[in-house]
Formats: structure tokens, sequence, C-alpha cells
């Protein structure tokens, strides 16, 4: 077994899952709830959690503590939420040599699809090789050029395909419907990072762990949940079972 599957294979070391709060969506600007974004990974250091997604930024002031979480860095960027190509403009901006001297358990990063798409996949195909050299693992999310078509099933099942061809270690894939299908037509294990707007976020954590998705990084489900203790328990039960 080579370094880069060892350490694929450390990501879900917890009975062969991989359950992560995501707290990178501050880099487009002001979020409601990641106001003080370290309170909250501290508060959540015993948590049934295994890890943090976060920015560079975060990831280099967070406790050393913490050293048992993984750490997921996300290392592209959209521009701001004042911009005018937000969903469509996807850049990695964190080098993999800064990745490993921070010793990160994966990169996290976008694939863009629709319109001008062949820029996003040649450049996610590049870092992605890029990441590898340092046995770094990949985990590449789908988003699509028309972000309202993101959680569609055309968007997330072509995506997640494309990303495993272009060699992404795990893919971090919205539900759908048919999401079945999303996860049977893609060879890299997917994780869930939710579901459409207006739904039983429980439910379709459920659906999707009987799908044979093998993780969930949630977000504002967590960071604004007054309840996110509780819950973070129900969704490791759903996720690995009591």
């Amino acid at each position: 077994m080579n370094g880069l599957k060892r350490n694929v294979s450390r990501l879900f070391s917890n009975r062969g899952k991989l359950f992560v709060l995501a707290m990178d969506h501050a880099q487009c600007g002001l979020v409601e709830g990641l106001e003080r974004p370290c309170d909250i990974i501290s508060a959540r250091a015993q948590s049934g959690l295994d890890g943090f997604l976060v920015n560079v930024g975060v990831a280099e002031i967070m406790e050393e503590k913490l050293l048992d979480k993984k750490i997921l860095l996300r290392t592209s960027s959209g521009g701001t939420a004042l911009g005018d190509s937000f969903t469509n403009v996807h850049v990695n901006h964190v080098s993999p040599e800064t990745a490993f001297r921070m010793g990160v358990d994966a990169a996290v990063m976008m694939l863009i699809m629709g319109g001008d798409d062949y820029k996003s996949a040649q450049q996610t195909a590049c870092d992605i090789d890029a990441f590898h050299r340092y046995n770094i693992p990949v985990i590449v999310e789908i988003l699509a050029n028309d972000f309202e078509i993101t959680q569609s099933y055309d968007i997330q099942a072509n995506g997640a395909r494309v990303a495993a061809e272009l060699g992404a270690d795990v893919v971090k894939a919205f539900y759908t419907d048919n999401f079945e299908s999303v996860v049977a037509n893609c060879p890299a294990p997917i994780i869930l990072a939710g579901g459409p707007k207006g739904t039983d976020i429980f439910e379709i954590a459920a659906k999707a762990v009987n799908c044979g998705i093998k993780g969930f990084a949630f977000g504002r489900n967590l960071f604004l949940n007054e309840n996110a203790e509780k819950d973070i328990k129900m969704f490791n039960e759903i996720l690995r079972g009591k």
C-alpha cells in the first residue's frame, strides 16, 4: 500500500466513515454563525465529529488540543459574495507544499460543471496531481456553473463520475433524486454535503447512507444549530449505527 492509499484510508479510520463540520463558507465574506470559528471548533472538540473542514487562515490558528481531529483544508476559492462570478470561478490558492507543512488530512477543492467547464476540469485534474505528489488525499466538491441547479441529478451524477475519473480520492456531493445512481456510478467514496432546502436533513442523511455514502460534511445544519451536540450524536447513529 502506498502513502496516498494509507492517507485516504485514515480519513475513514472511524468505523469506515468520516463525519466533519464544514466551516469553509466565510471565505466569501461574513456568514451568520461563523463569527468566531475557533470558539465553535473548541466547543465541538469533544463531540463525535471526526474533524473539521476549514480555510487556511483558520487552520493555522486552531488549538493544539485538536490534534486528534482530522483537518480538511479548503484549498480553492471562488471570489467573494460581492463579486460577479462567485460560483463559476474556483481556483486553488493553497499550494501542496503549504498543505503538507500544515499536516492536513486532505485538500478540498471544487469542480464546476456546465458552461466553460473544461477550464475547471483541466485545472482540477492538474491540482489533484500536484497534491498527490505529496500523498495528500483530495476531496472534490461538485458545483454547477448555474448554482441554482447544483442540487440536480445531472450535475451531481456527472460531476461525481468526472471528479473520480480525474483522480479525486473522495467526492463531496449533494443529495438529489435517484441518489443511489449517483453513488453507484462513482468509483470514489462519496460524502454528503447536504440536501435540498426545506427537506428533513435527518431523513436525507438516512437515505444517503442507505445509498452507500461514506460520510457527512455538514455546515449550517450544525453551526447554526443550538442543539448541535444532540444532533451530532443522531447523525453519528445514522452514519455508523449504535
